[in-house]
């Protein structure tokens, strides 16, 4: 009887270590879901940042090509200009005072 007493001693031990290792696992789960919960949320908010940039980096290109575009056309213009007040002066040159 003591030794079937001592047994079942052991088993209940064994069995309330083994509840508390479970307890200690279903824990540590929750928590490492909590976590990864976390992770995957801020790689959420990385890829909608990663986005805005792109977007944003796409408008400065634009805005780029743009003024590229009109520095260019200004540089036509320029040179037209030039070439009219060339040709006005060589006009006003054949007067004779």
């Amino acid at each position: 009887m003591e030794e079937q007493q001592a047994g079942s001693r052991q088993i209940g031990d064994a069995l309330h270590s083994m509840n508390d290792s479970t307890i200690e696992v279903r824990t540590a789960s929750a928590e490492m879901a909590e976590g990864n919960k976390q992770i995957l949320k801020e790689v959420q908010n990385l890829q909608n940042a990663t986005v805005t940039m792109k977007d944003s980096i796409k408008e400065m290109s634009i805005g780029a090509r743009k003024i590229n575009e009109t520095g260019s056309e200004l540089h036509d213009v320029s040179n037209i200009m030039k070439d009219s007040i060339n040709k006005i002066g060589n006009e006003i040159d054949l007067f004779k005072v």
